[in-house]
């Protein structure tokens, strides 16, 4: 009895036969961290003049189970930073050519959709190692700003609760009641 309950133990969580050959094809959570950090630093450090954030969030989506029923050890993880300044419609062509300019033109645009008043742009690029950054602008025929966000994405790697992935790399968290862009900037906001 003993036996089978340590069987059964050491299957769900992550040493059946499946969910083994996971484990060499997989990279570890701190490495995909440090690509993911390593992303969006490159990201906000090629923005010129500086723009503010909000802090960031890490999302960590677990693969389904195994055709067995055993847990999957392979997750997505995204890490991701809400721009706090200001940003004038007419400044968003600014932020993709820089953004292509920083990803060696590694990029293609998703497009542009619109919901009700709301239009999302998306321009995805081939970010540090083996990321794929996204830069997301949200306008508004309501609204004189834009709302921006910068996320950098990993496949395969290690699951690991969110939670374990630390700060993120503004050094502080979204709390999730970040209000609309809030800081004017000479430059970005008009």
């Amino acid at each position: 009895m003993v036996v089978l309950a340590a069987g059964a133990g050491l299957f769900y969580h992550g040493y059946g036969p499946m969910a083994l050959m996971d484990r060499d094809s997989v990279r570890s959570a701190s490495e995909a961290k440090g690509q993911l950090d390593d992303t969006l630093r490159a990201a906000t450090g090629a923005i010129s003049p500086s723009l503010s954030y909000f802090g960031g969030v890490y999302v960590v989506e677990r693969a389904p189970e195994h055709a067995d029923g055993e847990p999957s050890l392979r997750s997505s993880v995204t890490a991701s930073v809400s721009v706090r300044t200001r940003v004038a419609p007419a400044k968003v062509p600014v932020l993709l050519d820089r953004m292509k300019q920083l990803w060696d033109g590694q990029c293609h645009s998703g497009g542009a959709s619109e919901v009700g008043v709301k239009r999302y742009t998306d321009l995805y690029c081939s970010g540090r190692g083996d990321t794929l950054f996204t830069l997301s602008v949200v306008s508004s025929t309501t609204d004189s700003t834009v709302q921006v966000l910068m996320s950098a994405e990993a496949f395969t790697v290690r699951y690991q609760p969110d939670r374990d992935y630390g700060t993120p790399p503004t050094g502080e968290l979204l709390t999730g009641h970040e209000p609309a862009p809030d800081v004017d900037d000479p430059y970005w906001s008009h």
